[in-house]
């Protein structure tokens, strides 16, 4: 995914009417108007319009820009929109977290520690065959953290790393299905060797 100031999932600074409604979808926020009924769009509007400080972007923020990136993120399955009793949240499918998965672990590294503590860090999962494009999604994400593939199901890596796998597992909700070991290996050579550009020592 090429990374762009414009793009849905980068809001660190939100700019667009779409960031700012993925920004309420991966918050989780519930938003609550006295008037019931299908009223998302105003809803949504008054909510964000108070949020951002910025005058330029409030201006962006209005019916027709939050109407129209409702629409297009709907249409692309990225987010659903659920209203209730007057509340209205707006939640990530699983292609959106996916997505947004994509973009976060473009920006994720594993810290290289001052000195190694000869552990290894054995991550070991069992997710269920219903869930092959969460599991491929996860393989793919621990490659980019520079794990190696010890067995199918066991992944491992050298240094520190329970932030990320927790970031991981906690995003694509796989939590019960992983465990990650900490373990020392009488000969690690093998596993060294794996690893020679990180010059372990």
């Amino acid at each position: 995914m090429a990374r762009q100031s414009q793009n849905i999932f980068n809001f660190s600074k939100p700019q667009t009417a779409s960031q700012w409604i993925i920004l309420l979808a991966v918050t989780g926020a519930i938003l609550t108007s006295p008037y019931g009924g299908k009223v998302a769009t105003g809803v949504i509007r008054e909510y964000l319009r108070k949020r951002a400080r910025d005058k330029e972007i409030q201006q962006k923020l209005d019916s027709k820009n939050i109407s129209r990136a409702l629409y297009n993120l709907k249409k692309r399955k990225i987010i659903q929109v659920r209203e209730k009793n007057g509340k209205v949240r707006i939640i990530l499918t699983e292609k959106g977290r996916l997505k947004k998965l994509d973009y976060d672990m473009e920006r994720m590294t594993i810290p290289k520690p001052k000195s190694w503590d000869k552990y290894w860090r054995f991550l070991v999962f069992d997710i269920p065959e219903d869930k092959k494009l969460i599991r491929d999604e996860l393989r793919a994400g621990l490659k980019r953290l520079g794990f190696i593939q010890f067995q199918q199901s066991v992944w491992i890596h050298p240094y520190p790393c329970e932030e990320e796998i927790d970031f991981l597992a906690e995003f694509l909700k796989v939590n019960q299905f992983l465990t990650l070991l900490t373990v020392r290996v009488k000969d690690d050579r093998p596993l060294r060797d794996h690893f020679k550009h990180l010059k372990l020592s």
